[in-house]
């Protein structure tokens, strides 16, 4: 039987490596939002409204909502109009301007704010505004945490705007009838085609119909004449 070999802790006699130490790693290029094109963009919004400095989180957010912007209109500005400017300034005084105060400026609040923000309800103006003070923001959000539940803030906010405003659908305009007009034929001349039109325009009232009627049944003789029917 082979005895056992004893456990040898010593690393000496473990081989030095041979060759070259690894390069460090490259650093990651930015992410595209992030860069100062955006950045001084922003600063632009927020010295307009008096807004003092943000963390660097939600100063990313609100870049990438300008570069989101940006890419929506290229590809079609008639389907997304909305300038990035005019949506984060609309966005931050949304929070801001309301009692829920810059405090509540942090990057779960400014993302779920900005996913209820519809356009029935945005165009609203002030009461859109005021709509945030019945909802404490920041208190909302502590709640949910101590729930385990955070994720659900954008829809509970949606569902306590549903019950401020109202379902966000803006009405549906009532569908009109085109309208046709009538064009002269060319066999007919041109008196006797505004003769024609004045004709028309005048059966149209009930009561020159009315007679037209009772004269034309008269005249061929033989007739009596038609019983007059009360217009309403």
């Amino acid at each position: 039987m082979a005895r056992a070999r004893p456990d040898d802790d010593d690393d000496d006699d473990i081989p030095p490596r041979v060759g070259r130490p690894r390069s460090p790693r490259e650093p990651s290029p930015p992410e595209p939002h992030d860069r100062p094109e955006f950045a001084s963009r922003l600063q632009v919004i927020l010295d307009a409204i008096e807004i003092g400095d943000l963390p660097k989180d939600v100063r990313l957010h609100l870049q990438m909502v300008l570069r989101r912007c940006d890419l929506f209109r290229t590809i079609d500005a008639k389907r997304f109009p909305e300038k990035g400017e005019e949506k984060v300034t609309l966005l931050l005084r949304t929070i801001a301007e309301s009692t829920n105060g810059p405090t509540a400026l942090t990057e779960p609040i400014l993302r779920s704010v900005s996913s209820c923000m519809k356009p029935s309800w945005v165009d609203r103006g002030l009461e859109w505004i005021e709509a945030f003070d019945s909802v404490d923001l920041v208190g909302l959000q502590a709640t949910l945490a101590d729930l385990g539940i955070e994720d659900q803030l954008t829809r509970v906010l949606r569902r306590k705007l549903l019950e401020i405003l109202g379902p966000p659908v803006a009405p549906k305009p009532k569908p009109q009838k085109p309208t046709t007009k009538m064009s002269r034929p060319k066999c007919v001349s041109e008196p006797a085609w505004n003769e024609y039109v004045a004709l028309r325009e005048k059966l149209k009232r009930p009561k020159a119909r009315i007679a037209a009627l009772t004269h034309n049944a008269c005249a061929k003789g033989g007739c009596r004449p038609l019983r007059r029917i009360p217009v309403r």
